[in-house]
């Protein structure tokens, strides 16, 4: 029995340190993860979201403003993001600027937002640390898929986002299709439309009406011969979900006649179209913000 005892004290001492090292390695790096990101609320303009408003200049569009967007980022996650910028007290955030496109409500993000998908395993180490501990969303869910991308998140670098340039220009109609079969195929039987982006987008708006942000939601363009293959009812969806929004403005260039040298890929904007319209949205920016003035 004391040999039995011994051999199972000797298998699982091992995993105890590695499981002891690894939450104290979380619980440091946590702490100085949300230090970080709250260092960021000091700008007043941020722009939040996936890749596409990504390729924006936050300087182009407003002075200090700071870009956190980042690839393939469930609206789950940017929430999560948010709520840790305005829990400083002292936040000087005014307006957020969100990504809002009709790829957000797509199959896609059914998968950015399931840990039955690989998609979704690599949404929790990619952003692990950004999540509040003992949350309820549903995305976390039995213990057993949680595990291993936990695991590898706690030594996982995180993704902070960031502006992102592309050189690449006039796409090729095989990238167009690449990307808008990786957006709107349905795998496994999962849902035609992605709900918990919608339900995440509501949340934000409510965040920053509790905190007196602006919203403004920031559509860019699409390639033309991506644009033509989405299937109507996702544009209904899409205008569906932003109806319901009571506290927003939207900046919407999806029905944009762009010419294919401003766009990296099916839609993304490349370097020139990036300049070319975070100059627009700067500018229209301001001549809301005169409006507003000469209204007072």
């Amino acid at each position: 029995m004391r040999i039995f005892a011994f051999n199972i004290l000797k298998f699982s001492v091992p995993g105890l340190i590695f499981i002891l090292i690894s939450f104290t390695l979380y619980l440091n790096t946590k702490t100085n993860i949300e230090t970080k990101l709250t260092s960021f609320s000091k700008h007043s303009v941020l722009l939040m979201g996936d890749s596409q408003i990504q390729r924006l200049h936050g300087d182009a569009i407003s002075s200090g403003a700071k870009n956190l967007a980042s690839s393939g980022e469930h609206y789950y996650f940017t929430y999560q993001k948010l709520q840790t910028l305005v829990q400083n007290k002292n936040h000087s955030i005014d307006t957020l600027m969100l990504g809002v496109s009709i790829h957000n409500f797509a199959p896609v993000y059914n998968r950015l937002f399931s840990l039955d998908f690989s998609e979704g395993e690599k949404s929790l180490k990619k952003y692990l640390y950004f999540i509040r501990m003992f949350d309820n969303s549903g995305f976390l869910t039995t213990f057993d898929k949680i595990l291993k991308p936990a695991i590898l998140g706690v030594y996982a670098t995180q993704d902070f986002g960031g502006f992102y340039e592309s050189t690449n220009s006039n796409p090729k109609e095989a990238i167009i299709n690449k990307t808008f079969n990786m957006h709107f195929s349905i795998q496994q039987n999962e849902a035609k439309f992605s709900n918990s982006q919608r339900t995440y987008l509501y949340e934000i708006e409510r965040l920053c009406t509790d905190n007196n942000i602006t919203l403004i939601l920031v559509s860019t363009p699409y390639h033309s011969g991506y644009k033509e293959k989405i299937d109507q009812g996702y544009y209904d969806f899409f205008s569906e979900s932003l109806k319901r929004l009571k506290h927003r403005r939207h900046l919407n260039f999806i029905e944009d006649d762009i010419a294919d040298r401003f766009m990296s890929d099916a839609n993304h904007l490349n370097k020139l179209g990036a300049k070319k319209y975070s100059k627009i949205i700067g500018e229209r920016l301001k001549a809301a913000a005169f409006a507003g003035t000469q209204g007072n």
